[in-house]
């Protein structure tokens, strides 16, 4: 009797070792981050986790990000079509991108987007923006809104 029971229950219990050695725990971090100057806006939206695995005494992590970076002119839509050339940088602590337009400049192309794996923006991140057109330059901060 006890030999049939050792039976059953081993698997069980090294089933069950073997699920608490292996506990996971998931931190999502997304966010929003808008923020405009006097001619343009931006917004950055962020969508990640970070899923951290313990597998005995060791501890691993594995990232996931996906953004949408947008830039907006905050005047008449139209009046983009007479930009002949602008370049626009955003950059954060772990992300950024820039874009070099010759004009006639479309909504379309305001638009940048990414993801994969690696360090994501914290929710106390500021992201810097910098536009360039014909000659004028305009500077701007996007921030977390909570």
């Amino acid at each position: 009797m006890r030999k049939m029971l050792r039976v059953l229950l081993l698997p069980g219990v090294l089933l069950l070792l073997l699920l608490t050695a292996c506990n996971t725990e998931t931190t999502y971090f997304n966010y929003t981050f808008k923020g405009e100057g006097e001619t343009w806006s931006g917004l950055y939206k962020q969508e990640a986790s970070q899923k951290l695995v313990n597998i005995g005494n060791k501890v691993s992590s594995e990232n996931h990000k996906r953004y949408n970076f947008a830039l907006r002119y905050n005047g008449d839509q139209s009046d983009l079509g007479t930009i002949k050339e602008m370049k626009y940088t955003f950059k954060a602590k772990h992300s950024g991108g820039s874009q070099t337009i010759e004009g006639p400049v479309e909504v379309a192309m305001l638009k940048m987007s990414a993801g994969g794996s690696g360090s994501v923006e914290k929710e106390d991140s500021v992201i810097k923006v910098t536009v360039e057109w014909d000659g004028q330059t305009e500077e701007f901060e996007l921030k977390n809104e909570k």
